[in-house]
């Protein structure tokens, strides 16, 4: 394919041949009689035709050709000029653009790299965390988790030791893959440290005892950890610097936040002085809600937070709805009014168990998915 600059050097050629082709043959004219104005025409047209090669197409042209070759996705080179007039001007721009482009390249092949990796570390978190809520004996579980990234620092799982079952919400300082990487450790070592522990308080302490040191002082997982004995039908809790404990008391028809206490996993050595295993009273029908604050700091669009006091009303008023799931998606759908369209900016994580008395057979078995809308 012919540059415009090329055809143009061509059709200035053929000119130059068809004035001097007509020049000599037409004997009639001044020019074919008169040999010093014939060779002074030819002269001035051949300078003019070599000064356009020397000073325009030969320099000009191989930028040209540079460009075409970018454009149409083809290998391309940088164009070397020692020049300082506007065609050496032309060639730096044309070097810059492309090396920004090559960096451009790169940081999109990179992005790749790192999307490829995330995919694979968000597919990990996803078989740790609870794919389906167990049946727990005498007790309705419903939970969910939503990340605000690919990775999440929100946790939650369900473990049964004996008749008991342990269960435990926890949220990591930030969100992405830093905290993601702290959640999935933690959610290790509580899975570790189960078979060594007697209630929530000592399951609380040995994890931290590990976790301290191999995390730095700026990360740390908030966590409230829950005993469910269906022998005695007593619940226990154990609180590591997390969000209140709501309970609707159904008799009453009030929502009552016991604030967790404790200190936050990872934030001094030792925790064992702090922490303090403590008795839910319930009666039945009570509900108890877990949850992150990604919740309570969630915005609307005149960027009102949805706060402590949204999320009690909201389950005053659908605690008796049900069953636990009809009581969770009752909460969640009172938050999406709120929260409306505007983006999710933090990890988010609701947990609502109803205290039912009714024994479950196959206690172990999983029910709805732990994925999904809240």
């Amino acid at each position: 394919m012919l540059l415009r600059s090329q055809k143009l050097f061509y059709l200035l050629v053929v000119f130059v041949l068809l004035v001097l082709v007509s020049a000599y043959f037409l004997k009639s004219s001044n020019f074919a009689t008169n040999n010093f104005w014939f060779g002074f025409l030819a002269f001035s047209l051949v300078t003019i035709l070599v000064g356009y090669y020397l000073g325009v197409y030969r320099v000009f042209g191989p930028i040209i050709k540079q460009v075409e070759a970018l454009m149409a996705g083809a290998e391309y080179k940088k164009v070397f000029l020692n020049r300082k007039d506007e065609f050496g001007l032309l060639a730096q721009f044309f070097n810059y653009v492309t090396k920004n482009l090559e960096s451009v390249s790169h940081d999109l092949k990179e992005g790749n790299r790192m999307m490829s990796e995330l995919d694979l570390a968000s597919e990990i978190q996803r078989s740790i965390l609870p794919r389906a809520i167990p049946m727990v004996d005498k007790l309705d579980v419903a939970a969910r988790t939503r990340p605000a990234e690919e990775v999440g620092g929100d946790s939650f799982g369900f473990m049964q030791k004996g008749r008991q079952t342990f269960l435990y919400l926890g949220d990591v300082t930030g969100h992405g893959a830093p905290a993601g990487l702290i959640m999935m450790m933690v959610n290790t070592l509580l899975y570790v440290y189960l078979e060594m522990s007697n209630d929530t308080k000592e399951w609380l302490t040995k994890t931290n005892l590990t976790l301290k040191p191999r995390v730095n002082g700026t990360m740390f997982m908030t966590t409230v950890a829950l005993r469910w004995d269906p022998d005695l039908e007593k619940m226990f809790y154990t609180g590591a610097g997390h969000e209140h404990i709501l309970i609707f008391r159904a008799y009453e028809g009030v929502c009552e936040a016991i604030a967790s206490g404790g200190i936050a996993l990872g934030m001094t050595d030792d925790i064992s002085e702090i922490a303090k295993e403590k008795e839910l009273n319930l009666k039945k029908d009570d509900v108890v809600v877990l949850y992150t604050d990604g919740i309570p700091e969630a915005r609307n669009q005149a960027s009102e937070m949805f706060t402590l006091n949204r999320l009690k009303d909201a389950v005053t008023r659908n605690g008796k709805l049900g069953t636990a799931a009809q009581v969770f998606e009752g909460i969640a759908k009172d938050f999406r009014a709120f929260v409306g369209e505007e983006p999710q900016l933090d990890d988010i994580t609701l947990i609502v168990m109803r205290y039912t008395g009714v024994p479950v057979v196959e206690v172990g078995k999983t029910t709805e998915t732990s994925w999904g809308q809240i």
